[in-house]
C-alpha cells in the first residue's frame, strides 16, 4: 500500500516528501508538478510575502519520466528565509499556533522558525506528492476539484482584517467525481470518510471536515436528508447527494463531496496574550513576519492533494492488492500505447498524402512484409503475436492513408 512521510521544516535547507510502494511505471509529469505547486504560491497582498521558487527536485525513484518501483523522494529547496523574525517567539509561544504543544513534545528542543514542521510551508511537498496520485486517479478518470467557498466574499473579509492586523477563517469545497461505487469498507481503517479525513486534518489550519450535507443534517428529517435511488436499467444514481457519496463507509457511485474548514491564521500582527516559558510568567506579544491574512485561499490545492493521497492510499487498502496493482500498470501503459498510436496514425496520414501527391497505391506489400519481418525479429518469443498486432496497425494505417 502506498505510504509517504513528509519532512523539513520552514527555515531548513529544503522540505520534502518520500513516497513508498508507489507502483512502477507511472508518469512522472514535472510540468505537472510546477503547475500545482503553482496554484498554491502566493497571487496578491492578501498572501504571505514570502516567495518560494518551489523549483521539485526529484532525487530517487523515476528514471526516464515513469516510477522504478522504488521510493520516490521530492525535494524543494527553501530559497526565501528570515528566521530572525522569530528569534523573539523562541520563548513566547503564538496563541492557537503548535509553538507550545511542539515545545511540550519535544522537551524544549524544537525548531521554533517559521512554526518548524508545523508550518503551513510543509504543505508544498504535500501538493508535489498529490500531483503523482492525481496522475494515478487521472488513469481511472478520476478528478478532484476543490473552490474556495464564495472566494469573492472572502476576500473582502480578509482584506478589511489585514487592515487591522487581523485575519479570518474560510471553506473549501472539494468533490470527486468518476469514483465507482464499491471503494472503502465499513471499518474504521477502510471508510472512505475517515481516510480522507485522516489526511485533510494534517494540513495546518484545519479545524472541520464535513461530508455531504454534514452539520445541515442535524436539522433535518430523514424524509428530507434521504437520497432516493434512481435507475434506467444499467446505471444507479441518487436524486440527491445528502450524503456525499458515501454510504457505509464505502463510495455509492456518486460524487464524493465535503467540505473543509479553515481556522483564521493564528500570526497576527494585533497584540495577544501568552507565556513567556523561561520565566513561566504571563506576557504579550505582537507578531511579525510574513504571514496570509486567510490560509484558505490558497488551500484548495492542498485539499485536492491531501485527497488524492488518500484515494491511492484507499485503493491499494480495498482487498484488491496485488491484481489492482497489476491493472494499475497496464492502465499506465494502456495510457502510453494510446499516444504512440494517435501519433502512428498521424504519421500515416502524412505518409497518405505523399502517395496521393506522387500517384503511389496505398497498399505496398513488399513494405508489409519487411514490417512483420522486423517487428517479430524484436520478440521472436513473440513473433506470431507481434505479427498479428502489425498486421492490424497496418490495416489501421492504410485507413488513415485512404
Amino acid at each position: 500500500m502506498m505510504d509517504y512521510t513528509i519532512f523539513g521544516e520552514s527555515h531548513g535547507p529544503a522540505v520534502g516528501v518520500l513516497l513508498r510502494d508507489v507502483p512502477p511505471g507511472l508518469p512522472v509529469d514535472e510540468e505537472f508538478i510546477c503547475r500545482q505547486l503553482l496554484r498554491r504560491a502566493p497571487q496578491d497582498p492578501l498572501s504571505t510575502a514570502r516567495h518560494e521558487p518551489d523549483q521539485v527536485e526529484v532525487l530517487s525513484g523515476v528514471y526516464q519520466g515513469v516510477t522504478t518501483g522504488m521510493p520516490v523522494c521530492l525535494l524543494l529547496r527553501n530559497r526565501d528565509v528570515r528566521s530572525a523574525d522569530y528569534d523573539a517567539l523562541r520563548h513566547t509561544p503564538r496563541p492557537s499556533h503548535a509553538d507550545y504543544t511542539a515545545w511540550v513534545q519535544s522537551g524544549g528542543r524544537n525548531d521554533p522558525r517559521g512554526g518548524g514542521a508545523f508550518s503551513g510551508r510543509l504543505t508544498a511537498p504535500l501538493v508535489a506528492a498529490g500531483a503523482l496520485a492525481k496522475s494515478w486517479l487521472k488513469l481511472q478518470d478520476i478528478k478532484v476539484n476543490a473552490q474556495v467557498i464564495d472566494e469573492n466574499a472572502l476576500r473582502q473579509r480578509a482584506a478589511e482584517a489585514r487592515q487591522e492586523g487581523d485575519s479570518v477563517g474560510g471553506q473549501v469545497r472539494c468533490i470527486v467525481t468518476g469514483l465507482p461505487a464499491g471503494w472503502g469498507g465499513p471499518d474504521w481503517r477502510e471508510t472512505v470518510e475517515s481516510e480522507i479525513a485522516r489526511h485533510v486534518f494534517a494540513i495546518p489550519g484545519v479545524k472541520a471536515v464535513a461530508f455531504g450535507a454534514g452539520e445541515e443534517l442535524a436539522a433535518l428529517r430523514g424524509s428530507q436528508a434521504n437520497d432516493p435511488w434512481r435507475t434506467d436499467g444499467r446505471r444507479v444514481w441518487s436524486v440527491t447527494n445528502h450524503s456525499g457519496g458515501i454510504n457505509g463507509g464505502i463510495t455509492n457511485g456518486m460524487p464524493v463531496e465535503f467540505t473543509v474548514t479553515f481556522r483564521p491564521t493564528p500570526s497576527i500582527a494585533q497584540p495577544q496574550e501568552t507565556i513567556d516559558l523561561e520565566t513561566m510568567t504571563n506576557t504579550k506579544i505582537t507578531i511579525g513576519g510574513r504571514h496570509d491574512a486567510c490560509i484558505a485561499l490558497r488551500a484548495p490545492v492542498v485539499v485536492e492533494s491531501a485527497a488524492a493521497l488518500a484515494l491511492w492510499r484507499l485503493k491499494g487498502a480495498d482487498g484488491g492488492g496485488e491484481l489492482d496493482n497489476l491493472r494499475g500498470q497496464l492502465d499506465i501503459l494502456d495510457t502510453e500505447l494510446t499516444t504512440l498510436f494517435v501519433r502512428r496514425q498521424s504519421i500515416s496520414r502524412r505518409i497518405g498524402a505523399y502517395k496521393r501527391e506522387h500517384h503511389l497505391p496505398v497498399q505496398d506489400a513488399a513494405r508489409e512484409e519487411q514490417v512483420l519481418h522486423t517487428r517479430g525479429q524484436l520478440a521472436p518469443e513473440r513473433r506470431q503475436q507481434v505479427e498479428r498486432l502489425f498486421r492490424l496497425l497496418m490495416e489501421l494505417s492504410r485507413e488513415e492513408q485512404a
